[in-house]
């Protein structure tokens, strides 16, 4: 038998019952559409209550005879190339040293070919090392782990797990693996690892990122976190870090390096915040930022991110307040090579606020190449005073971190940390906001 008990609402509560319809209203019509809010754009999603430093405080804080170099070496300083050559005394290499010597480029990018012993790497590092021993080169080289590793186990590195293996260990074992790898790059002569990839695995499809394990996950919190162990372990080494691939290559379908791709119907804004959170956390030596468009970071021109001003300038100075240096992914991949030859997009690419340009070199033009990438940068720096105030500031900002790369490995080799000395930058404390 069921029994039925009733239960007097209290006098307080809040019945609710269908509400009749009250005459006079107007009423709408059946198509009737609410106006949509806008939605707030990216520089106010991320805006940041910190004002960006004044790029002038950078040059006025370099040293006068530093400031005092023609303005060819000041674009030297701003390329970075691939070099031919895997022993000390390959002509390759002796072209690259060379060209260290006269500041005609800042430094030089290894790939595979580049390698052959270990006793070879090391005396390659030290003869471009003592090619400008007053201001020392950027010797680089893409060594995530995993799949990407330009020196391998057999060259007498680290066997290295990719970024999805580590982030499935504790934090501890990743600031154990990670400073196996930079005391060993350290050790061969590297002074930057163009690493760690802190894109989110959006897409779990990607053919670049995810399909070979270089993103840390989809959460967010577990990619900051590792790729913070990953820069420390470096730091603590001497050696400097790049976060990429700005603004996020996780969500994408296709390859930058066989064209240009558009992140716009894929991109989320959660890829960004891996960058933002870094640079926040002062864990941010530099930022690649890639040959990807997307209407709401490179804005609607068409262009990528690594030529954009709106991507470079406006969110990252301006909005994310970033004042480390900002490196583009290789202007000879096919996303920029369809469209603009080298000394053009070196030009879009100093107009949009980078410092340092990565040109791998082709064959048939090696050095010439650079000579005309040279030739366009003076040439527009001579007929615009903005042109030549931009490739001031980057030359300041790429000095300040070969100074502070100098002295972290100097105080690395001595006490076995150089972690507080590589921090943007060597100006005065005082003077440049935190």
């Amino acid at each position: 038998m069921t029994i039925a008990v009733a239960f007097a609402a209290p006098a307080h509560a809040q019945v609710k019952i269908p509400f009749p319809p009250l005459d006079g209203l107007i009423e709408r019509d059946a198509a009737y559409q609410p106006l949509p809010l806008e939605k707030p754009g990216i520089v106010e999603t991320f805006a940041t209550s910190c004002s960006p430093t004044h790029p002038e405080l950078f040059w006025a804080s370099l040293p006068r005879p530093l400031r005092e170099v023609p303005l060819r070496e000041m674009i030297g300083q701003m390329l970075m190339i691939s070099f031919s050559g895997n022993t000390a005394d390959s002509a390759g290499v002796t072209i690259a040293a060379n060209a260290l010597a006269a500041s005609e480029v800042g430094g030089v990018l290894y790939f595979r070919h580049n390698i052959g012993s270990a006793a070879d790497v090391k005396a390659i590092n030290a003869r471009l090392e003592a090619a400008r021993p007053d201001l020392p080169p950027f010797i680089a080289i893409d060594q995530e782990g995993g799949a990407v590793m330009r020196l391998k186990p057999s060259e007498g590195a680290p066997d290295t797990p990719s970024a999805r293996d580590v982030a499935a260990k504790s934090l501890d074992e990743a600031a154990e693996i990670y400073g196996e790898m930079a005391a060993n790059l350290a050790e061969m002569g590297f002074t930057v690892n163009f690493g760690p990839v802190v894109d989110v695995e959006v897409n779990p499809n990607n053919p670049v990122i995810s399909r070979f394990g270089r993103s840390y996950g989809a959460d967010i919190d577990t990619v900051v976190d590792y790729a913070e162990a990953f820069v420390d372990a470096h730091r603590a080494a001497g050696v400097a870090t790049s976060l990429k691939h700005f603004p996020g290559h996780g969500s994408s379908t296709d390859d930058s390096h066989d064209g240009a791709i558009d992140l716009t119907r894929t991109w989320s804004r959660r890829e960004m915040v891996p960058f933002r959170d870094m640079i926040r956390d002062r864990e941010a030596d530099m930022i690649m930022i890639g040959h990807l468009m997307l209407d709401e970071v490179s804005g609607p021109e068409g262009l990528p991110a690594s030529l954009s001003p709106n991507a470079i300038d406006r969110v990252l100075r301006q909005t994310l307040c970033f004042d480390g240096l900002v490196v583009s992914d290789d202007l000879s991949m096919d996303a920029i090579s369809d469209h603009w030859d080298a000394p053009e997009a070196a030009r879009r690419m100093v107009l949009a606020g980078g410092d340092i340009a990565l040109l791998s070199l082709p064959g048939d033009k090696g050095m010439a190449l650079v000579g005309e990438v040279i030739d366009r940068l003076e040439q527009e720096a001579l007929a615009s005073d903005v042109f030549a105030d931009k490739i001031r500031h980057a030359y300041a900002r790429i000095v300040h971190h070969k100074l502070d790369l100098a002295e972290a490995r100097q105080l690395s080799t001595r006490t076995g940390t150089g972690s507080d000395a590589l921090r943007w930058a060597r100006a005065d404390e005082a003077t440049l906001p935190r």
